[in-house]
């Protein structure tokens, strides 16, 4: 004779479920680690002034190309798509924000005070901003999506 599943027994196994789709639901860390790289070449940009403008422009896409590359080894498995709610959305304006701020402010002080030192610090402030910061945001928009608030 078969035995119903009690209510504490669903309950276990819909949290087990919930947990593993918010798992699943989050992009691989090597995107965050690209995502970083890339937004921290922006912040080095203020060493380029002195190069020649065709340089200026050629070198942070060449490099932005050779972190894609080095990263698009393995394609990352399938992400759902997630519809951005009103909290997320400021979420990821302040995100944003932050390192906009910070990228240009550093780059301005570099501009008018020649603080040489400035652009490499925001370039790794940015860098563990975005890999750090964009995980917790993914794993916060994962464990919302599970649980059906998306």
């Amino acid at each position: 004779m078969e035995r119903e599943p009690s209510p504490a027994d669903s309950i276990a196994a819909l949290e087990a479920t919930r947990e593993l789709n918010a798992e699943r639901l989050q992009r691989p860390k090597r995107y965050w680690t690209m995502l970083a790289c890339m937004l921290s070449i922006y912040a080095l940009m203020p060493y380029t002034r002195s190069w020649p403008a065709w340089m200026q422009y050629a070198a942070p896409l060449a490099a932005l190309f050779v972190i894609f590359a080095v990263s698009a080894w393995k394609q990352p498995s399938a992400v759902r798509k997630i519809r951005l709610s009103g909290a997320m959305t400021l979420q990821l304006i302040g995100f944003a924000l932050s390192g906009g701020i910070l990228v240009g402010l550093s780059g301005a002080l570099y501009a008018e005070h020649g603080l040489w030192w400035l652009p490499a610090v925001a370039a790794v402030l940015v860098f563990a901003l975005v890999s750090a910061g964009g995980r917790a945001m993914d794993s916060s928009w994962a464990r919302r999506a599970s649980r059906g608030g998306n």
